[in-house]
């Protein structure tokens, strides 16, 4: 059975930030929260809205994915943001996003690694997925959209078959969290990695993301938009891209695609 929907004020008393969701948009049933983050920004919300949704029926992943939501089970949250940072930058926002979210976990009791570019594992599967979009804004800037999922509280039996052996849940790790402390947390951790990420700490902050992944020096395929490639992972360039070396010896970029390595499994959100 559906947890009860979710509770603001359980929300609100684990909230320390100054700024994140200190406006809080819940609804029972949305197609997106990202989408309903950006009509909250389009209706003149400030910066820091987060929309939860106990249902979500059209949440999209990367690359068009649908991303699976559990009602009542799982956390879908978004957080609307106007990152005071170079425009370069934005395309590092995902793997901050990533860092806070393990903290956050991490505190809550889960010992979770990093996949890149924006799933988090517990053991070889995936408990959570990060989507980021940006936007242009009218009067200049750009507002950036900050979507999670998060596993909370499903069974196994919960999964749809064709991911249920990809898939955890922090209850399956015998976490015993709430969505409202997940909710929280992350917000929690976020919070300073933004602003730590809009005042130039972006290389400290693909360090510490780094060290939170565990494929550096093993054989990796990634499956980008313009086909395989395979090689060994070595690093995270400024950019956010990762740093392969292929068997030829000749070291590529990688902007975007779908990592596998030992030890990892599962889509992307």
């Amino acid at each position: 059975m559906a947890d009860p929907p979710f509770d603001r004020d359980a929300f609100s008393r684990r909230l320390t930030t100054r700024r994140l969701g200190h406006r809080l948009i819940v609804r029972a049933e949305v197609e997106s929260t990202n989408d309903r983050a950006w009509d909250a920004l389009a209706g003149g919300s400030p910066e820091g809205t987060v929309v939860v949704a106990d249902a979500q029926t059209r949440g999209r992943g990367r690359a068009g994915r649908l991303w699976h939501h559990a009602p009542g089970l799982s956390l879908a949250l978004s957080v609307a943001l106007h990152p005071g940072c170079d425009a370069r930058a934005i395309g590092t926002l995902p793997l901050v996003a990533g860092l806070a979210l393990s903290e956050a976990l991490e505190r809550l009791g889960a010992r979770v690694r990093l996949k890149w570019p924006n799933d988090l594992l517990i053991g070889d599967r995936k408990v959570s997925g990060i989507l980021c979009e940006s936007r242009r804004r009218a009067g200049g800037g750009d507002a950036v959209v900050i979507g999670v999922g998060v596993n909370v509280a499903q069974e196994a039996a919960d999964f749809p078959p064709e991911i249920s052996n990809l898939a955890t849940s922090l209850a399956l790790e015998g976490v015993d969290a709430t969505r409202e402390q997940v909710a929280a947390e992350f917000l929690n951790s976020l919070e300073p990695l933004v602003l730590e990420h809009a005042g130039g700490g972006r290389d400290r902050l693909l360090a510490r993301w780094s060290g939170r992944a565990d494929f550096w020096g093993h054989p990796v395929t990634l499956h980008t938009p313009a086909g395989i490639v395979t090689g060994v992972a070595r690093a995270l360039d400024l950019e956010g891209a990762l740093v392969v070396t292929l068997a030829s010896g000749i070291e590529t970029t990688v902007l975007a695609g779908d990592l596998e390595n030992p030890g990892t499994a599962g889509g992307t959100r």
